[in-house]
């Protein structure tokens, strides 16, 4: 028996050795790899840290970097206020305040708007805000609203398993499991350590985008991502007692398959979804509407040409 236990412990041993050297390999070889975007992640190393709005139990944070925009429009305290969920698109990634898609439309539309978009964000990050750890804080935050905004684009269905934009990010995602009409959110710490690891990292990537890519799950991961929308329009309308309008802008980014079904089943649901595409025939993915040193994310000059459009679906249903 001693001998048994004796080789299940060296082959234990022997095992962590090899998946660290694995680990290891995995590390430099991303590492290498040539991006056109620059690597700024690249200390060897297991930082796991969950999100700032995890750790904090849904407290939502303004004036620092990343850690949530101010409201604006303040000064128009006599109309409703509008909420705006979603990434770094909606949030304004490197953008001043005065040149974000909240602080234009609330100029245009004389009305407060609350941003509470998170760079990183996906669809369960506005859940969790307005269901889940985050309620109490947002409804502490926020007054009476009637108009709720989420700005999408397609990579928010990665999101909802992604564990990690790269294999060398040190910053997790927040993602939740569904199971019997319920979400849960995966917080194990040890089963976060494990992801943490660069291994799991490029396993999940794999397994994420060759799942998201896939026509057999198109269905069944619209049907997850149209639940957050249901719950969190549900919950504001419980809280404020009243009925919200509430819009999807599809910042279309790529051509996935996802954004039909999605709309559709959502439109289902009474959800007011616009397309980019129906707003403008200007292509936004053009060099010239992103960021100087960034590739993906809008410039001021794409905040101007959608938000008065946007402001216009708005009025038309006030």
């Amino acid at each position: 028996m001693k001998k048994f236990f004796k080789i299940i412990i060296i082959n234990f041993i022997v095992f962590i050795i090899l998946f660290f050297i694995c680990d290891y390999i995995v590390y430099f070889i991303h590492l290498k790899l040539p991006t056109k975007e620059p690597k700024l992640f690249t200390k060897y190393g297991y930082f796991y840290e969950m999100p700032y709005y995890t750790k904090n139990l849904g407290a939502f944070f303004t004036g620092e970097d990343y850690m949530g925009r101010k409201p604006d429009g303040l000064e128009y305290s006599n109309k409703k206020p509008i909420v705006v969920f979603g990434c770094s698109y909606a949030y304004g990634l490197e953008l001043a305040y005065n040149q974000t898609f909240s602080y234009k439309l609330a100029h245009i539309l004389k009305r407060p708007v609350y941003n509470r978009a998170m760079p990183g964000g996906g669809f369960q990050h506005m859940y969790y805000q307005v269901v889940d750890y985050g309620n109490k804080d947002f409804f502490n935050d926020i007054p009476d609203v009637d108009t709720v905004i989420y700005i999408m684009i397609s990579h928010h269905f990665s999101r909802l398993i992604l564990n990690y934009f790269t294999v060398l990010s040190p910053w997790s995602l927040m993602t939740y499991s569904y199971k019997n009409g319920k979400f849960k959110i995966n917080n194990n710490k040890f089963i976060n350590i494990l992801k943490s690891t660069y291994i799991v990292k490029y396993l999940n990537q794999i397994y994420t985008y060759k799942k998201i890519y896939n026509f057999k799950y198109i269905d069944k991961y619209t049907d997850i991502s149209v639940k957050f929308f249901e719950l969190t329009r549900n919950k504001l309308e419980e809280h404020y007692k009243k009925k919200i309008n509430f819009y999807v802008i599809i910042f279309e980014t790529e051509n996935l398959p996802h954004n039909i079904l999605f709309t559709y089943k959502l439109r289902n649901k009474g959800f007011k979804v616009i397309s980019s595409y129906d707003l403008t025939k200007e292509n936004l993915n053009l060099r010239k509407y992103k960021l100087k040193n960034d590739i993906y994310h809008p410039n001021e000059a794409a905040w101007d040409i959608l938000t008065p459009l946007i402001a216009e679906k708005i009025k038309e249903t006030d």
